[in-house]
């Protein structure tokens, strides 16, 4: 049961040594793989691990509950399918991130910055996006063959369901929150129709 393991070095503190060469490592073989299929794992990995960052982030910062249980789940789901790209980094020798990419830093620098009232439009909204692109980026390696295609098969249906996850909450907090009720008094129209008072 030690799934979590390899998801607390490569995100406490995001910096991990790289695993492919450290002694006692798994002992890279020589790689079958393209360097487009390197490059996928480079980049989802690199993805994957941004998005754990900034769920832990989000679960800090959040003002609303369905936020924050996004945000929760962005840190869990996204760990687990880290764990699967870290596992396929090291045996074909692809060196793991020590940090989340410049662009990652620079946006978690900026959700850390934003005004109280505001964080959760943010985040829901680069959250909407990110995944937009992600599933792009899965079903152009889904098309694949090999190791590489079948994990963008098998993630994309999680990643699909974020992206709509995303939407739908965006969709809530643009609603914005639900006007005070209040009593009417009998033979008023109900909240919602036209019709003057006077």
């Amino acid at each position: 049961m030690r799934r979590g393991f390899l998801t607390v070095i490569l995100v406490a503190g995001l910096s991990a040594p790289a695993l492919a060469q450290a002694p006692g490592s798994v002992p890279a073989s020589p790689s079958s793989l393209s360097r487009q299929e390197r490059n996928f794992i480079a980049e989802a990995l690199a993805d994957g691990m941004a998005e754990q960052a900034l769920g832990k982030l989000a679960q800090d910062r959040a003002e609303t509950e369905p936020v924050r249980r996004f945000a929760r789940r962005m840190a869990d789901d996204h760990g687990l399918k880290t764990d699967r790209l870290a596992g396929m980094a090291l045996r074909h020798g692809i060196p793991i991130p020590r940090d989340p990419s410049l662009s990652a830093r620079s946006h978690m620098s900026s959700l850390r910055d934003t005004p109280e009232g505001a964080f959760d439009r943010r985040y829901m909204a680069a959250e909407e996006e990110t995944h937009a692109r992600a599933i792009k980026l899965y079903e152009a390696q889904a098309e694949r063959g090999g190791e590489t295609g079948d994990f963008a098969r098998d993630a994309l249906p999680m990643l699909h369901s974020h992206f709509e996850e995303a939407r739908g909450i965006m969709a809530e907090l643009a609603r914005g929150p639900a006007p005070p009720q209040t009593q009417a008094p009998p033979g008023d129209a109900p909240p919602g129709t036209s019709g003057s008072s006077e």
